[in-house]
């Protein structure tokens, strides 16, 4: 799982059955160990640029799982060519809306953000431009950059606002994305063949045997 993220959401699923596994997650696990097993030269690969570029993505995946509505926020943060910070958490509240549970997904993003920028201060790179986080909601968007209370927002906790402070401060730059370009669906949704090869592609992952050292491995 540590250079793996398109392996996030099958194994996250799978672990929490853990406990009380049936037939049918044995035969989910074996599809997952077979995909494995199709591809282990697959990795994150680095490559040298001269511009750093830190963005993220950031989203939720709200009331889909039946059992408890709970909503599972993740978030994803590429450093020129791959991903270097990633997450997806279960949260113990249930959200009453969409849009609250967008806004809380971009908080915990905004908190790994400022985490980030002052680790790479401390490595000699400083970050000057605002860091683009990427979401698909526009309303939790506007939510952030309009400091408006009312009736459907006034219920969200008072903490969670902290990403309106960055936002002004210019430490975090709020764009909205498409839901069909979502990177970080990758998390939370079982997707198809298309999405889930493009997605991979985009988070950094590629082949990182060459086809001539994987055959001179297998002999």
């Amino acid at each position: 799982m540590i250079t793996r993220l398109n392996l996030n959401y099958p194994v996250g699923l799978l672990s929490q059955f853990m406990q009380i596994p049936h037939e049918i997650h044995l035969d989910f696990a074996k599809q997952v160990l077979r995909y494995v097993s199709g591809t282990m030269d697959c990795g994150i690969l680095y490559k040298l640029a001269t511009q750093i570029r830190l963005e993220g993505y950031t989203d939720v995946d709200w009331a889909n799982y039946k059992a408890d509505k709970l909503l599972t926020s993740e978030f994803v943060f590429s450093l020129g060519s791959g991903a270097i910070s990633w997450g997806n958490k279960k949260k113990s509240a249930v959200a009453l809306s969409s849009t609250e549970a967008e806004y809380r997904g971009i908080s915990i993003t905004t908190c790994e953000t400022v985490w980030l920028k002052r680790i790479l201060k401390d490595l000699g790179v400083p970050i000057k431009d605002p860091i683009l986080l990427y979401c698909d909601n526009m309303s939790s968007i506007h939510l952030a950059r309009n400091p408006v209370f009312h009736a459907r927002t006034k219920h969200i906790e008072v903490h969670y606002h902290f990403i309106r402070e960055c936002v002004l401060a210019r430490d975090v730059d709020l764009q909205h994305i498409g839901t069909n370009l979502q990177t970080i669906d990758i998390f939370t949704k079982a997707l198809g063949f298309n999405k889930l090869w493009q997605f991979t592609i985009d988070l950094g992952l590629s082949t990182i045997i060459q086809p001539s050292l994987r055959g001179s491995m297998e002999h």
